[in-house]
């Protein structure tokens, strides 16, 4: 696996910290190595002791003959550095740090964190850890690891590698996966994350050929755009990755960062990493099996349409209620299927969908039958998916079904799913078979219709991001948009609304003035007018008395005119007024507001809502990672509560939709390029109009320039 080759496929261990004390983090690594039959040499290090379990000791790393491709470090924080310095200097590419004591227990910790990492870059080490429960490589019976990693149930070789931040939550998920037949490549802790963090194990999983599908727990990242990388990578390379966020709540994310000290940043942002990335979100350990299951088979609907059939009317109903919100509809079966079904199933049945099998259908006598009656369903051009509800079906029956569809399964491209609530003391037979088939059997109806809405939920996203990849791909590399600021003081109206014009996004008629003397200018504009105060350092005009509407004639612009340079004057004595600016009123269509955040984690990032009296009333917005292209921005749009008013109601007419999704894109590119230099962007309020968009108001907030870099590791 690349750089990481030795990480996880080391061919020598030292290990610091054995004792004939078993729970401790060192004794626990060596044993579990020697009990699963590691080929590797292994090489224990205590001065105390001259053997341990049978093997030599050492009294240091640096007393070890041999090369040593990682140590395993499980002594107390205070005797971690002085190791670390030891395998520096012996040149040992890798450190696995299990001990606890370093940021996320306090100031002391944090510059002990702080110069074990000044020691790994001065020679190269990289570090996993500290503060974890350690990995184990399945296949190679690497298991440099303690704690629940080490102990039985021992986990199946399989496919799937898993990446947590939390060692014991995350074995919760693993050992739920093994509990459903799931099998793993690697499972990987990783701690405080203080250099190697989960996003770059995650990039060297997508180099490892033994591994399909990749899942993950995360707390935090530093880097969001090289989340958003790795999920794109991981799309393109046909692997999976699935991804449980924590801390999505305000409480949740206290909770992450007193737990791994990790940065958390806004959930909406991590939200739209996954849809720009195709990255699959998990939110329930039940979840994750049901989507690995569903995964597994590699089979994806072409659209939404399913064919449920079975022996229980009532999971069809359920089905129904939790597949229609997913996108999922129970299709309307072609005259030719029904024809096909009608000689196969019993008059008591149904041939429409849901189709109704009737009881005792599972059977061995009815095994012909079966085979038809799937096929006919699976060949209808309507049916993407198929549901098999066997539900309560004994023994005999379920392996029956078990043997005809897994028949069935090798020669159609449309995923088959079964729901069966029968117990695996039971049906285990037919389990095995279907396990084999690699059709997915769920434990409810609606986690069945779960399975396969994420199922064609990947292949839309899988299209969605090959385009939006090709669409962005010549977006230009940042770029001075203005001059710097030392300040960060806000820009103008007048100074953001001409250097968004110049980006491409529509905005007001504007004249600036400097005072009454100038009012002629009515004469060029047409009303109503309104007036604003010009100041980079009044963000908030309308709190100050800086804004005057509906103007129509000349002597209501002088006034207005005058009105706000008082107000100004009185209101924000110190700040530096520029004029006045005279604008042509924006009436009719719909307010919506837009802007960009500059995320420390996220890199600029671009939200629309709906603007006005909606605001604040539906709290309704969307956001996406800039750059993106136009139908992203379309999507953006779709997303929104109110979007059902822009296509006209009550007799008013459509609004211009496409436009809306340009300027989005515009801004977006804008975003991009300015990132270096633009910290925010308030563009308050965008009108839709019938036939384009006007930005009537605008604040651009240069970025701050950077405080102390807190501690983390290198990029990679």
């Amino acid at each position: 696996m690349n750089k990481f080759s030795h990480l996880f496929e080391p061919r020598a261990i030292a290990v610091v910290g054995v004792s004939d004390d078993v729970a401790r983090p060192g004794s626990q690594v060596v044993r579990a190595l020697l009990k699963n039959g590691y080929r590797g040499r292994i090489f224990p290090v205590n001065p105390k002791y001259e053997q341990f379990d049978g093997l030599k000791c050492y009294a240091s790393v640096a007393d070890i003959e041999d090369d040593v491709d990682l140590v395993v470090i499980g002594v107390p924080a205070k005797g971690v550095l002085p190791v670390v310095e030891a395998a520096a200097e012996k040149g040992v590419p890798f450190a696995l740090i299990l001990s606890g004591g370093f940021r996320e227990s306090g100031p002391e910790g944090v510059e002990r964190e702080r110069r074990m990492l000044e020691i790994a870059r001065g020679s190269g080490m990289r570090i996993v850890g500290p503060n974890c429960l350690g990995f184990a490589n399945l296949h190679d019976n690497v298991y440099a690891a303690f704690g629940s990693i080490t102990r039985e149930p021992k986990l199946m070789p399989g496919s799937v590698s898993l990446v947590t931040q939390s060692g014991g939550f995350g074995y919760s998920i693993a050992l739920a996966c093994e509990a459903a037949g799931i099998g793993f490549r690697h499972v990987i802790a990783t701690g405080n994350e203080s250099d190697i963090d989960t996003v770059q194990l995650i990039d060297a999983l997508l180099d490892d050929d033994e591994t399909k599908i990749i899942l993950a727990y995360i707390e935090g990242t530093r880097d969001g755009r090289a989340l958003l990388d790795v999920g794109q990578r991981a799309m393109a390379r046909g692997k999976p990755l699935l991804l449980w966020k924590a801390g999505v709540t305000e409480q949740g994310a206290r909770a992450a960062a007193s737990h791994t000290a990790s940065m958390t940043s806004s959930y909406d942002y991590y939200s739209a990493a996954f849809k720009q990335s195709g990255i699959v979100e998990i939110r329930e350990i039940d979840q994750a099996v049901d989507y690995l299951k569903a995964l597994e088979g590699g089979k994806y609907p072409a659209g939404g349409g399913v064919a449920v059939m079975g022996v229980s009317g009532g999971s069809a109903i359920v089905f129904a209620d939790a597949g229609e919100p997913a996108g999922l509809s129970l299709c309307e079966l072609t005259d030719k299927t029904q024809a096909s079904l009608q000689t196969v199933i019993p008059n008591i049945g149904a041939v429409h969908n849901p189709i109704d099998l009737t009881a005792g259908y599972f059977s061995a006598s009815n095994r012909a039958n079966l085979e038809t009656a799937v096929r006919a369903t699976l060949a209808d051009p309507n049916v993407h998916a198929v549901c098999v509800n066997i539900a309560t079906t004994g023994k005999a029956g379920s392996l029956v079904a078990a043997e005809v569809l897994g028949e069935i399964a090798g020669s159609t491209e449309k995923p088959i799913v079964v729901f069966s609530s029968a117990p695996a003391s039971q049906v285990g037979d037919a389990l095995a078979v279907f396990a084999k088939a690699n059709i997915p059997v769920l434990r409810s109806p609606s986690r069945a219709a779960g399975a396969l809405a994420m199922l064609a939920s990947y292949r839309q996203a899988r299209a969605r991001v090959e385009r939006a990849a090709a669409a962005t791909q010549n977006v230009t590399a940042p770029r001075e948009v203005f001059p710097r600021n030392a300040q960060g003081s806000s820009l103008s109206e007048a100074e953001a609304k001409a250097i968004l014009a110049a980006a491409g996004i529509p905005v007001s008629r504007d004249v600036i003035v400097s005072g009454v003397e100038e009012a002629a200018v009515f004469d060029k504009m047409t009303a109503p007018l309104v007036v604003k105060i010009v100041s980079p350092d009044i963000a908030h005009k309308t709190d100050v008395g800086g804004v005057k509407v509906g103007i129509r004639t000349r002597a209501e612009l002088e006034a207005a005119i005058a009105e706000v340079l008082d107000n100004a004057r009185q209101k924000a004595p110190s700040a530096r007024i520029s004029g006045v600016l005279v604008t042509e009123m924006i009436q009719g269509g719909f307010e919506l507001i837009a802007g960009v955040v500059n995320d420390e984690v996220f890199g600029p990032v671009v939200a629309v809502g709906a603007g006005g009296i909606y605001a604040e009333l539906l709290g309704d917005t969307t956001c996406r990672l800039a750059p993106f292209d136009e139908v992203t921005a379309r999507e953006m749009l779709d997303e929104l509560k109110c979007r059902r008013i822009l296509d006209g109601v009550r007799g008013k007419p459509a609004l211009d939709v496409d436009a809306a999704a340009r300027a989005l894109a515009a801004l977006s590119r804008f975003a991009w390029e300015a990132r270096d230099q633009v910290g925010e962007v308030d563009i308050n309020p965008v009108f839709v109009l019938a036939d384009g968009v006007v930005a009537a108001d605008a604040v651009i907030i240069p970025k701050a320039r950077p405080a102390v870099q807190p501690v983390s590791g290198e990029k990679s």
